[in-house]
């Protein structure tokens, strides 16, 4: 076997390149599309989006509350408190099994353009946002969803 050509160190040193080839080509495509320019994920971003990518976005934002959620228990295996994990659990179950258990994707963009459809509101960051639009397909009176909106407008966090 000649050296460097078919050992394991070799093939993953080519394939390690190509990824970091893929991964900065990648993010030079978004730079140029505007994707990681923007400085806030808010109702005036929001609103320049596709259908398709606001479909994306809500998509990746589902998956990323199941990763938080499991990375809340992963972190909760170190505590000392034994109820800790099954209080973490119970939580997140609760508040999904409230509000998003129902909520599709396409129902929770849909309240979003609604949302978003007043000006009023195109500063209110894309979290808060589906927190209101989920709380809507819950069944939120108009006047709590009121309160929710006034109090999400300007928070940046």
């Amino acid at each position: 076997m000649a050296e460097g050509t078919t050992s394991g160190t070799f093939n993953r040193g080519r394939s390690g390149m190509r990824i970091r080839v893929f991964i900065s080509l990648s993010l030079m495509a978004l730079a140029a599309h505007g994707v990681l320019a923007q400085e806030s994920h808010d109702g005036g971003w929001w609103t320049g989006l596709s259908a398709g990518s606001k479909l994306g976005v809500i998509s990746g934002f589902l998956d990323g509350m199941a990763l938080g959620h499991n990375l809340s228990l992963m972190g909760a295996g170190n505590s000392t408190d034994p109820g800790c994990r099954t209080m973490i659990a119970q939580s997140y179950t609760s508040v999904r099994n409230r509000y998003f258990q129902n909520a599709g994707a396409g129902e929770i963009v849909a309240a979003l353009d609604e949302l978003y459809a007043d000006n009023e509101n195109s500063s209110i960051i894309i979290g808060r946002g589906v927190w209101i639009a989920v709380n809507r397909l819950a069944g939120a009176s108009d006047e709590d969803l009121q309160k929710l909106i006034l109090q999400s407008r300007g928070v940046n966090y």
